[in-house]
């Protein structure tokens, strides 16, 4: 039975998981888009003396950078430190 390297496995696990990175914040991006647009014509044809719409817009936008910046920019660190915690327990393991 042919096995493939650690190094393979761990270049393979980290675009496995960028690419469901990828498409979690594509997502999140889109429905957070239609939501803010749906606010601010509400807030524009139904209530549209104060402007209150800015104020879910503005925090879904934070929670939209949080998302890219937790969930995608930092990815790369993220799983580089998750694939050294399992190595350093299989080694711990096998010493034991």
């Amino acid at each position: 039975m042919n096995g493939i390297s650690l190094d393979e496995y761990q270049r393979t696990e980290r675009s496995t998981a960028g690419a469901e990175a990828r498409t979690g914040f594509v997502v999140h991006a889109v429905i957070t888009a239609f939501v803010m647009v749906g606010l601010v014509v509400l807030n524009v044809t139904v209530a549209d003396e104060f402007p209150w719409s800015v104020f879910p817009v503005v925090g879904m936008g934070i929670g939209l950078l949080a998302h890219w910046w937790f969930g995608y920019r930092n990815l790369d660190a993220t799983m580089r430190r998750h694939q050294a915690d399992i190595e350093h327990r299989a080694l711990d393991l096998s010493n034991r």
